[in-house]
This record gives structure tokens, sequence and C-alpha cells, in this order.
């Protein structure tokens, strides 16, 4: 089983499990360690995929023997050592005109935000932020525009508003302070 051949391994490397069933939201193949399981931002459903922490190279070497080519769910597991992180790339377009919008209905998508802040301005980049686990809304996103007079005038006119049944709270995005 499984569960019996990770029990007891800790950790501080990590492998990659790929090709894991999409409805997988916890612990893909019952380990015993730390794993992240990566989820799609919009859907919050899994991405097919998770990175799994362990102690040693050795005990990642185990698993990666035992598991990698495995059945499981009807998927057959890809299990190897994760790539070097690569640098970040932003969730969408930013300027240094960004702001922060907060007390967002749950209902509220990177598309509503958009549509609700483009008339007062070039919209670069909209983006409400979802929970990784629960793939629910975090109630909060940020709108960058293209000039400070647009995101300023965004602010004047849209903090306090109501948008879908909720008063938006509109400001500028921590560390973000144009000239």
């Amino acid at each position: 089983k499984l569960e019996e051949r990770n029990a007891g391994l800790v950790s501080n490397f990590r492998t990659f499990e790929g090709s894991i069933y999409n409805g997988i939201s916890a612990d893909p193949v019952g380990c015993k360690f730390e794993h992240d399981v990566l989820y799609n931002r919009e859907t919050g459903k899994s991405r097919g995929f998770a990175f799994v922490t362990m102690s040693t190279i050795e005990d990642c070497n185990i698993i990666i023997q035992n598991l990698d080519g495995s059945e499981y769910l009807g998927r057959t597991l890809r299990v190897n050592f994760s790539d070097k992180p690569r640098p970040r790339e932003p969730l969408y377009p930013e300027t240094e005109y960004k702001l922060f919008v907060g007390n967002l209905s749950w209902s509220v998508t990177s598309e509503i935000l958009t549509q609700a802040f483009q008339e007062y301005g070039n919209v670069v980049g909209a983006r409400v932020l979802y929970d990784g686990e629960t793939g629910r809304s975090r109630g909060y996103g940020f709108v960058s525009y293209s000039t400070k007079s647009e995101m300023e005038a965004a602010i004047q006119s849209l903090n306090g508003v109501e948008l879908e049944g909720r008063a938006l709270r509109v400001s500028l995005a921590q560390g973000r302070q144009p000239a």
C-alpha cells in the first residue's frame, strides 16, 4: 500500500507529482509528509499536479522509484524531482498605478472587476484572488491602470460604491506610491 511505503517520511527535498486526477483536493497518494496540490486560480480545481517535500534525497528516490508510472484513480502518476524555481511572473499585467479593491462579494470575478473599473480609464490588468485550498474568492483583488489620473479617478469614484451587494473599499495597493 502507498500509505505503508510512505509512513514516517518527513520533509526537506521536493518531488513533482504529475498527472494527478483534477478532482483531488488534498493528499493525492496517501503521503504522511508535507505536500502541496496546486489549484487553478479561476476555478479552484486541482491543476493535476502536486509537490511533495521530504527530509532526504534517499526518501525522494524511494518515492520516485515506487510511484513513478504507477496507476492512481485511473491516471498514470509521473513522479520526479521538481525543477529549480523560475522567476515568478505576475498573475496579470501590472503597472505602478495599482489599486487594492477590498470587500468584494464572493460572486465577483476578475472580468466583473475589470468591467466595473474600465469606466474610469484603461484597465491594464485586474485580478480577484482566490484561496488555493478552497477555490473560494478571498474577497479582494487588484486593478492596474495606465496612468495616475485614471487610478485617482477610480479611487474617487468607486470607493464605497456597491458592487454585487457590497460596498467596495478602494485604495492604493501597498508598496505602490506613485510620484
